[in-house]
């Protein structure tokens, strides 16, 4: 949601990984909001225009869009921050006494139908072992969604009802290509230091995300310590290198051990 840093990293990310012999990183963005057709459409489009030339193939795909609807980022749908909404407490009852799914319905789209999306597609583009293909899918979920080491979050309700698709797929989609040399896996991150809690933090009436989130860490994580992205990004990593090919179709949990208080 914000172009300007996403074009920084984008050139910081190039020159960072110039070769010394004059080979360049070729780093293209393509924004918008991945719950639309559209958005994912232009992915590709910049995706094939980026191998139109040479016979190059897709190598690894990587869902990890996320956001509080109407809290740390804008949306197409245009929803609104409100009450927490929960299945069993009729909270998603409008006046009339029938059951609003729009905000539902949004993270469904956001989470669960973008990435059967971004897999099937992806799929098409990155062919097989066989033919020097394979490659690696990975899925960025969140605690208490379908994965056996949570319990479930009311509070995640919304959320939840697309990344559990999105957990739900990563174990078919990995039976189905495993034979192609394709692993695909999904990530559970733990409590996560990124721009998001500070935004979350402005809507609870509070100046600084900081105390808010150590004291979370310090009642619900045994390692006391905060996931960074930079744990996460060393976990797709591993999960694409040769050494990682051999993990497929599993839910890792990379939150120091957040899992066993919940």
């Amino acid at each position: 949601s914000d172009k300007e840093a996403a074009d920084a990293f984008a050139k910081t990310l190039a020159d960072d990984c110039a070769g010394n012999d004059g080979s360049e990183l070729r780093v293209e963005c393509a924004g918008g909001d991945i719950s639309l057709c559209s958005t994912r459409d232009e992915i590709f489009k910049v995706l094939d225009s980026m191998t139109e030339n040479d016979d190059r193939r897709l190598a690894v795909l990587v869902h990890n869009a996320g956001q509080y609807v109407g809290i740390t980022s804008d949306n197409s749908d245009g929803i609104q921050a409100g009450k927490t909404l929960s299945f069993g407490d009729g909270s998603l009852v409008d006046e009339e006494g029938r059951t609003n799914f729009d905000t539902m319905h949004y993270y469904q789209r956001m989470y669960g139908e973008a990435f059967v999306d971004l897999c099937e597609r992806s799929l098409l583009r990155m062919g097989s072992i066989q033919n020097g293909g394979g490659g690696s899918i990975v899925g960025i979920s969140s605690p208490g969604v379908c994965a056996h080491y949570y319990g479930p979050d009311w509070s995640y309700s919304m959320p939840g009802s697309g990344k559990s698709l999105m957990e739900y797929s990563m174990r078919i989609y990995a039976a189905k290509v495993s034979e192609r040399g394709i692993n695909v896996n999904v990530i559970i991150p733990g409590v996560t230091k990124t721009l998001a809690w500070k935004r979350l933090a402005k809507k609870r009436g509070l100046d600084d995300e900081s105390q808010m989130m150590e004291g979370i860490v310090e009642r619900s994580v045994p390692l006391k310590k905060m996931t960074t992205p930079t744990d996460i990004g060393n976990t797709v990593k591993f999960l694409c290198s040769e050494s990682g090919k051999f993990l497929t179709g599993t839910v890792l949990p990379i939150d120091g051990g957040l899992h066993l208080k919940r």
